[in-house]
């Protein structure tokens, strides 16, 4: 009889070590950047190239892509978006993150970007779509 009360006793406690709840893990800042490009730019080839290279630093990048040269709507679109930033579309590369508009592709360039990747980070930029919709 006692050994049955131990068992169950044991059984218990390994059943509520089992059912520990897990630490919730927060949730990875989403850092979204938004690139109009055109096909066959070489600033543009560069940009891209150096965004594959970083991308597995920063899990949290999502960097959405839109061609300009031969896509009507994407130039819509990047026209939309420089106006929510209070620009003019112009050349391309053009990148959207955070509160930044960066025109052009250069080493210099990629350390401010990845500045304001680690900025958003930290600081929940807002996406720019969210701003897009906001300048309604």
């Amino acid at each position: 009889m006692k050994k049955i009360g131990v068992i169950a006793v044991l059984f218990i406690l390994l059943s509520l070590a089992a059912c520990q709840a897990q630490p919730e893990t927060e949730p990875e800042t989403k850092v979204v950047i938004y690139e109009f490009y055109g096909k066959g730019c070489p600033h543009c080839t560069k940009l891209n190239k150096w965004i594959e290279q970083i991308k597995p630093k920063y899990p949290q990048l999502e960097v959405v892509q839109h061609e300009v040269y031969r896509n009507e709507t994407s130039r819509k679109l990047f026209q939309k978006m420089a106006k929510a930033y209070g620009k003019k579309a112009g050349g391309v590369p053009s990148i959207f993150i955070g509160e930044q508009n960066i025109v052009g592709f250069s080493p210099e360039m990629g350390e401010e970007i990845e500045a304001e990747i680690l900025k958003c980070i930290e600081a929940l930029c807002t996406s720019p779509l969210e701003k897009l919709k906001q300048a309604g």
